[in-house]
């Protein structure tokens, strides 16, 4: 009997940690500009002010200094978002209320991270963990809005992706998450990166691999981009030395064959749907495949449309200085008609400002590093690891805003590096910020 209760008692807590991290990632709509993100962090604010020690609690992480350093990072792009606007006489600030919201974001972040790390007494591999049964969770219900247009529609009113699921015929704008398109993609590219260190660099199992493949499921309706990440998830996968290279060749085709297993039994199961599924989701989630089996060349709509935004005219004041306009101020869309991130920080801020983004991006991938008392693979596939990620995202910038720029990105990589700092420090035994005010009240 006391078993069962303790079992359905960390059900319960593992249901919450997971419903906590996922209203904070995808930050869905609830009601004008009142986010899931918000509202978690709202509800979670009043739960630890009914508390004078978890009071303590939050008053310490607020002053967190990785957090303060984010925060300070923030206000002097924001800051130098406004100089740049001013100095230039443009007055855009559509860059600075972007900023503005990450700051909030940011906010909403360390009141979650308080709950996390005192309350549920997370770590770096319950935070990887939790991220990724979140992504998991957003794909079963992409799933199931694709062969329910009824419960499609109703997703609507929590991601405001309408034109997206009339666009892409019911394919895409499937997700619980306000940013149901390029972001959604992105981020489940990162997810794929952390999937392989959490989880295909240790003793693999059945389960891990179906999570796998629900994830990748998952990727059909964000967007191709989460494809690049899971190539890179699978580049660690080689490069890493915890598996040796007959178990990493069986895992592959253990992979292939549960993948035309679960094929075989949807299509028995769900034949109407599983033939929407191979004259609509497949032709666009494999559509340069497509396109060179037909004669048409290894290209998509989306690649042959970033050509175009290259072929931007740039002069070298602008690559300088920038012009002080990210959005065109004729007809409120991107300036210059380029969403290609390189180009847009160029010619908003020019080289100098766009320097300073980078460095506030590798600043908060920076604390993700081995700590030996609790990571379980090696210093060098922690090194393969952060570096993955910094690939990935630099390299999406060749395609759109993604550099210290994306919210749902910045929302996972806060969350991983919050946890990896505290437990680098805490093995080496590092005194910070909060330390000097406070004792440590950790339960």
């Amino acid at each position: 009997m006391k078993l069962s209760i303790k079992i359905n008692k960390n059900l319960i807590e593992e249901t919450e940690n997971v419903a906590i991290v996922f209203c904070y990632i995808f930050s869905f709509y609830i009601a004008g500009p009142i986010t899931s993100s918000l509202l978690a962090a709202f509800f979670l604010t009043i739960y630890l002010f009914l508390f004078p020690t978890k009071q303590r609690w939050m008053f310490q992480n607020f002053k967190h200094i990785f957090a303060i350093k984010i925060l300070l990072i923030q206000l002097f792009i924001i800051g130098i978002a406004f100089l740049y606007s001013y100095t230039h006489l443009t007055f855009d600030l559509s860059y600075a209320k972007v900023m503005f919201g990450q700051t909030i974001h940011l906010i909403a972040g360390i009141v979650i991270v308080t709950y996390l790390k005192y309350q549920r007494h997370f770590d770096e591999l319950k935070i990887e963990k939790t991220i990724v049964t979140a992504f998991f969770i957003q794909s079963i219900i992409q799933i199931i809005a694709l062969g329910m247009p009824s419960f499609a529609t109703l997703l609507t009113h929590f991601n405001r992706a309408e034109d997206l699921q009339e666009g892409y015929g019911g394919v895409r704008g499937l997700a619980l998450a306000a940013g149901s398109g390029w972001s959604l993609g992105l981020s489940y590219g990162l997810t794929y990166i952390i999937f392989t260190k959490r989880y295909l660099l240790q003793k693999i199992h059945t389960k891990t691999i179906i999570i796998g493949i629900i994830l990748l499921i998952g990727t059909f309706f964000a967007g191709r981009t989460g494809f690049v990440g899971a190539g890179l998830g699978i580049l660690l996968f080689f490069l890493s030395k915890e598996q040796k290279t007959s178990s990493k060749f069986s895992l592959v085709f253990k992979i292939l064959f549960l993948i035309i297993i679960f094929c075989g039994i949807f299509y028995l199961l769900f034949p109407t749907l599983a033939d929407f599924v191979i004259d609509n989701v497949l032709p666009f989630a494999f559509e340069p495949f497509y396109k060179l089996y037909y004669g048409e060349g290894f290209s998509t709509g989306s690649t042959n449309k970033l050509g175009e935004m290259w072929q931007v005219p740039i002069s070298l004041k602008e690559i300088l200085i920038g012009d002080g306009l990210f959005t065109d101020p004729t007809w409120g869309y991107y300036y210059k008609r380029t969403d290609v991130g390189i180009l847009r920080n160029l010619l908003y801020w020019g080289v100098v400002g766009y320097l300073i983004i980078i460095a506030y991006q590798l600043f908060l991938i920076h604390p993700i590093k081995h700590v030996k008392t609790i990571s379980v693979i090696s210093p060098r596939s922690m090194h393969l690891y952060k570096h993955m990620i910094i690939i990935y995202l630099f390299a999406l910038e060749f395609k759109a805003m993604t550099v210290g720029f994306n919210k749902m990105t910045f929302s996972i990589i806060f969350l991983v590096s919050y946890f990896y700092f505290e437990d680098y420090h805490k093995k080496n035994g590092a005194q910070y910020a909060y330390h000097d005010y406070l004792p440590d009240i950790r339960p």
